[in-house]
């Protein structure tokens, strides 16, 4: 009981250093509540609560308990036990601290030793740190990554107990602070939407009272306002955007169902298919090959339930350089070819002269190249692995795929 109030106290001291002496930290870590768990080996936060096992909390000098606790509070400030989706829990929580552990060195915190810090992931986002971590293992055939998770995907990083009911956190090397998903209570689109907008709030709030005091991290903001960028479900805007583009109809013969429990007889959405799609693919090398497979995954799946008539795949740089094409029915499968500059109006002009009139164009690129100066008719998206916006048509960003 000694130890334990000991260690709380510890704690409840390192809180009031970090408030002092780095407020954006120090404000934030107020809303979690800490309490010692020995179900995790190091610390671990869920987005509400903050878990400590007391031995390491021992292990660790003033400074770096400070440091760590930053850490922590650090996953729910990113939203990280909010965006890892179908990921391997374990490797999540190797790119999260690759992710964080600059952002509090460059801050003048102290962290202990062995942390997970490399320069080359600085200033990229927990999705491409993992992307890169994941294809670093896949051509590795040799490599023993150590990235398996002892938890189970299936059971969402919160379903291994201990007799505390704490959940299990994947213990990592170099891991000083685990992030876990957040509570199944949370799993509810609405509540998970309405965490992240606290957590938005107050990151905002916390950044004012640095600001104020002149203590704000130098280059944070900018990371605060990337994270909301990564955490973007590209394949949901996708989908999406690219339904939208599609003639569809209303019919009293097929009733909408979602609102027959309210006792309303609305009319129900009809699609009867769609006529032609083109589908153009940068090919100045600017598309790697892991994320030229997950849209050609993603758009295969779109075109499944859209059945169009045919769809037409071009390849280009600054020409259309090859074509490919697709009847009713036929899985789509990508294989790029060229390499030199980027030009987007020789695409449209492919089509234009040809007669086609698209139920809509689908570009995969990074927005880098000359458009043409006027917009067509019909709908156009940019599936784009870049920053850059374009002039017309509706932009998915792919950056953290």
């Amino acid at each position: 009981m000694r130890n334990e109030t000991s260690n709380s106290l510890r704690i409840q001291k390192a809180r009031t250093s970090l408030l002092l002496d780095h407020p954006f930290f120090g404000s934030l870590l107020y809303r979690l509540k800490d309490r010692e768990s020995r179900a995790v080996k190091t610390m671990a936060t869920d987005g509400i609560s903050l878990l400590w096992n007391p031995e390491f909390v021992e292990s660790l000098t003033a400074a770096t308990l400070a440091g760590t606790l930053a850490h922590e509070v650090m996953h729910p400030a990113l939203h990280h036990h909010l965006r890892r989706s179908s990921r391997d829990l374990k490797r999540w929580n190797i790119a999260c601290d690759y992710a964080i552990n600059p952002l509090l060195v460059d801050a003048g915190l102290s962290l202990p030793e062995g942390v997970l810090i490399e320069n080359r992931f600085r200033g990229m986002s927990s999705e491409q740190i993992y992307n890169l971590l994941e294809s670093e293992e896949d051509t590795d055939p040799n490599g023993d990554s150590g990235q398996e998770s002892p938890v189970s995907n299936e059971s969402n990083g919160s379903a291994a107990q201990n007799e505390s009911s704490d959940p299990s956190a994947p213990e990592t090397d170099g891991g000083i602070g685990q992030v876990l998903d957040a509570p199944s209570e949370s799993e509810d689109s609405e509540t998970e939407q309405e965490q992240a907008r606290e957590w938005e709030i107050a990151v905002k709030q916390a950044m004012t009272v640095a600001q104020q005091a002149g203590k704000m991290p130098a280059g944070l903001d900018r990371t605060m306002e990337g994270a909301a960028e990564a955490a973007v479900n590209w394949r949901e805007l996708l989908r999406r955007l690219w339904s939208d583009t599609i003639a569809a109809d209303y019919s009293w013969m097929r009733p909408n169902r979602r609102h027959l429990w309210r006792g309303l007889y609305l009319p129900g959405v009809v699609k009867e298919g769609v006529g032609e799609i083109v589908i153009a693919v940068d090919c100045s090398g600017s598309i790697n090959g892991r994320q030229l497979r997950l849209f050609e995954a993603e758009a295969r799946s779109i075109l499944e339930g859209q059945r169009p008539e045919r769809v037409y795949v071009l390849y280009f740089d600054a020409v259309v350089q090859k074509v490919e094409t697709y009847e009713a029915g036929q899985p789509i499968s990508l294989n790029p070819m060229g390499g030199g500059g980027t030009e987007f109006a020789p695409c449209f002009e492919w089509v234009e002269e040809r007669g086609i009139m698209p139920q809509t164009m689908v570009f995969l690129t990074d927005l880098y190249g000359s458009f043409p100066s006027c917009a067509p008719s019909y709908p156009v998206l940019w599936a784009s692995t870049g920053r850059r916006q374009a002039p017309f048509g509706e932009v998915i960003p792919m950056q953290s795929a």
